[in-house]
């Protein structure tokens, strides 16, 4: 019986061990400490990927920028245009004509990522969503993030909006410092919108000890993103996980890579900045999984 156990035991190891091997393989990650920027591993982390819904924490942090301005308050009133009734799922459903707090919105977009909200915030600020991508890239020069480029609010589908693991977790990183007033709204998991209680689907919210915030991402060619930061003791870290195949790879390769991450020291030496980055041009085109019909719908 021992023996069968022993060998059982094996085979679990090895498994273990080609998923680690694999995931890292073929999965664009980085793990940082948020404090120093530290970097405690990164994979790819400089190749172009399509962000998908991670989009929305530039779009939030364009607003906190506006809301620190005093150009905006929580309390602010905006009105749905025709558009932003129009954006497909995930949303919250609002109609034309109908009015919502910048408040409300913050939480639309970090609670149940909808894409209605987003361009609801994109035009009341800039006028239109064009425009406020342009806000968006201005301010992502300004944050550091060199290889990112926005072309909406949502991140639904464009062939031309890519990011890289390293601009995101710059990103991440720059939320948490410049505007920690905000932070908490990336752990919020409920939102009640015309009485009915909207659930986040960001399963590493429940399910990590120690989990903090932050946002999933899809489409079909992005695969499932998810930027997740969570802290333990006095240590914080922040993870980007880009291209799983499923919800359930990408919750359990952010699991292992922050699991790993607390047990490292962030001031080891040798260790590189974030801001660090590999010689990785930002190609026309990501080169990982091309647009299937059918899947555009964000989560």
């Amino acid at each position: 019986m021992s023996r069968w156990i022993g060998v059982f035991s094996f085979l679990a190891g090895m498994a273990s061990l080609w998923f680690t091997t694999n995931a890292h393989a073929i999965t664009p990650y980085i793990i940082i400490d948020a404090d120093s920027g530290a970097v405690m591993q990164e994979s790819k982390a400089d190749v172009p990927w399509y962000p998908a819904s991670l989009t929305k924490l530039m779009t939030l942090y364009v607003t906190f920028e506006q809301l620190s301005k005093k150009k905006l308050s929580l309390a602010s009133e905006m009105t749905t245009s025709l558009k932003a009734s129009q954006q497909p799922n995930k949303k919250l459903g609002l109609e034309k004509g109908e009015v919502i707090s910048v408040e409300k919105a913050i939480y639309a977009l970090s609670t149940i990522s909808a894409n209605d909200a987003a361009v609801v915030l994109a035009e009341h600020i800039a006028g239109s969503e064009k425009k406020f991508a342009r806000l968006m890239n201005k301010t992502a020069k300004a944050v550091g993030m060199q290889d990112t480029v926005f072309r909406n609010a949502s991140g639904l589908p464009d062939a031309k909006q890519q990011t890289t693991a390293r601009d995101m977790a710059i990103l991440a990183q720059a939320i948490i410092k410049n505007y920690p007033q905000y932070y908490h709204v990336f752990a919020n998991r409920a939102l009640t919108h015309n009485g009915e209680e909207l659930l986040s689907h960001n399963a590493f919210l429940y399910q990590y000890q120690g989990a903090e915030g932050f946002k999933t991402g899809y489409t079909c060619g992005s695969g499932y993103n998810l930027v997740a930061s969570a802290k333990q003791g006095d240590v914080r870290l922040i993870s980007v996980v880009l291209g799983a195949e499923t919800p359930q790879k990408r919750l359990q390769l952010t699991t292992q890579l922050l699991n790993e991450g607390f047990e490292l020291t962030p001031d080891a030496p040798g260790l590189m900045l974030v801001a660090f980055r590999r010689s990785v041009p930002l190609s026309a085109e990501p080169e990982y999984v091309i647009e299937r019909p059918g899947c555009a719908i964000l989560r």
